[in-house]
């Protein structure tokens, strides 16, 4: 297996005609007509020729000043930070410009399940906004940075996180994608690019973001057959064009093997070496970065690398996993070995009495 160093590699992200007409009839305009803003000052014309993700025309200058520094950008437009006229609070906004957007149903789905969503794990939309060129999404300011870029500060031949901080990371990440899958939301882009760390203290909260690929999808339905998502994180299921909310857990397995040893399970020179290693679901835990990792970890991860989704944990029983449970509580790795070690043999000594 080329091992390597952790890339940013592309997003899949094409949708097939029916797949985008569905969307588009799920979030037309209508649904967003209660999603104004919270200003009272703002002016919301209805317009869905002008304005296809909203349906409204709005100016978002009435409310916020927008600070000429940019904070990101990217191929669709800038992050920038911005205050509220009324109380000077601080937030980000990212300004997407309509004309490099090839399909709005994307952006118009997004912005329609962050109106919807409100959990300690994810990003929250505070307001958006369109005009003739422009959709200007306004979210609470995080500074602490993608957990992508920590993986590679922290990486090194040893490994990257510790035991500890990555329980606490995919426990938070799991708890988000628990609230998600209880409100019937797939996220399918689930990878350290989109996790955000709150702030740039050690022990900050993580937050969930880009919801571009996310969708509706109820137990029970016909499985989802589009191929999205980013190459290293897509399931066995979802290359083979049938799954369903089990993709996402595929997706934190894989994230939490990386913030262990600092590169991913399924590797290749090119996106085509990389799928064909993820259908073989064949993966192992070599030297490099995994010297002194927990059994409980190890076995943490395929419980979620497990090809079959049938037999993958759901959100519920990855969050009652010991590593999970237990790496939260104590502060290093010998005080969790100690629990767990506990916990084993107490269990081993049970008598049932009948």
């Amino acid at each position: 297996m080329c091992r390597g160093t952790l890339r940013r590699p592309r997003r899949v992200a094409a949708l097939p005609p029916n797949d985008a007409k569905a969307i588009l009839q799920q979030t037309s305009a209508k649904t967003f007509s209660n999603l104004q803003s919270r200003h009272s000052s703002v002016c919301s014309i209805h317009d869905d020729q002008l304005c296809p993700v909203t349906g409204f025309f709005s100016d978002i200058s009435a409310d916020y000043h927008i600070l000429p520094r940019v904070l990101g950008s990217g191929h669709y437009g800038s992050v920038r930070e911005c205050v509220d006229r009324k109380d000077r609070q601080c937030y980000a906004v990212k300004t997407i410009e309509k004309e490099k957007i090839d399909r709005l149903d994307h952006l118009r789905r997004e912005v329609y399940l962050l109106s919807k969503i409100n959990h300690r794990n994810i990003v929250t939309m505070v307001d958006c906004y369109e005009d003739e060129e422009h959709v200007h999404v306004v979210t609470e300011k995080y500074t602490g940075g993608e957990l992508f870029d920590k993986i590679i500060e922290n990486t090194s031949n040893d490994g990257c996180f510790s035991e500890v901080d990555s329980a606490r990371i995919i426990k938070s990440i799991i708890e988000a994608v628990a609230y998600l899958h209880a409100n019937d939301i797939v996220h399918r882009d689930i990878k350290p690019e989109n996790i955000l760390f709150e702030s740039k203290d050690d022990k900050s909260p993580i937050k969930l973001i880009d919801f571009g690929l996310a969708r509706k999808h109820r137990r029970g339905e016909t499985p989802m057959s589009t191929q999205v998502g980013t190459c290293f994180y897509m399931s066995p299921e979802v290359l083979k064009g049938k799954y369903d909310r089990s993709c996402d857990l595929w997706s934190i397995g894989v994230v939490a093997y990386i913030l262990i040893c600092g590169y991913p399970p399924f590797n290749g020179d090119t996106d085509p070496d990389i799928f064909e290693a993820i259908k073989k679901g064949s993966f192992s835990f070599p030297s490099k970065g995994w010297s002194g990792i927990s059994d409980e970890c190890k076995d943490f991860i395929k419980c979620l690398l497990r090809k079959s989704p049938r037999k993958r944990y759901t959100a519920e029983e990855a969050l009652m996993h010991d590593w999970v449970k237990y790496s939260c509580i104590f502060s290093n790795k010998e005080e969790l070995f100690a629990r767990i070690s506990m916990l084993t043999i107490g269990a081993k000594n049970v008598k049932v009495h009948r």
